[in-house]
């Protein structure tokens, strides 16, 4: 890894200033400046390039675990999700693979789907539940105030508490994924 890491570095070195250069390495893989450009406009922030470069660390680390767990989606769930795509383009699934981009639309697919796969499993791993006093807060703190509460309102609610708590245990657990690995981000190529 270390020999890796010495030639990233001489080539980014050597790249400096060139669109596709390295600006981050995580493990043994590398984030260039095309990995994010198509996520960001010519105005952006050298804040706004760094959150960029952050998300993908994370989507980075989160690939090394579905690799390292074995996660792939179902064949037949990536075939709806590309049905659905389809119809959203107003396409047939034969037009859609005629498109000259149908692999990387594949491959997007996938590592979504593996990406949800993997929440899914750590999420199932921690036994994330809500309070009375959590709801009663909420229901206080709620800039909607309701004389009445519903039992539908009540629903809205517990679910908005769970799925909150469920976002920042993930969150959590994707920040653990960083305490073991080697991240090295350039900023001054941003």
């Amino acid at each position: 890894m270390k020999n890796l890491f010495a030639l990233l570095l001489t080539l980014s070195f050597a790249t400096f200033a060139v669109p596709n250069s390295i600006i981050a390495i995580i493990n043994d893989t590398v984030i260039t400046m095309d990995d994010i450009n198509t996520q960001i406009d010519k105005n952006a922030t050298t804040e706004q390039k760094l959150a960029l470069i952050e998300q993908e660390i994370d989507i980075e680390l989160q690939k090394e675990k579905i690799q390292t767990l074995g996660i792939k989606p179902k064949l037949e769930i990536i075939n709806i999700a590309l049905k659905s795509i389809a119809a959203q383009n107003g396409l047939t699934l034969t037009q859609l693979r005629a498109n000259n981009q149908f692999d990387q639309i594949v491959k997007t697919v996938i590592q979504n789907l593996s990406l949800k796969g993997l929440k899914q499993l750590v999420l199932q791993q921690n036994n994330i539940t809500i309070t009375q006093a959590e709801i009663d807060n909420e229901i206080l703190n709620n800039h909607n105030k309701v004389d009445n509460v519903t039992e539908a309102y009540l629903a809205d609610i517990k679910a908005q508490l769970i799925y909150n708590k469920q976002n920042a245990f993930f969150q959590s657990w994707t920040k653990d994924l960083r305490k073991n690995a080697y991240i090295e981000i350039f900023k001054h190529k941003l």
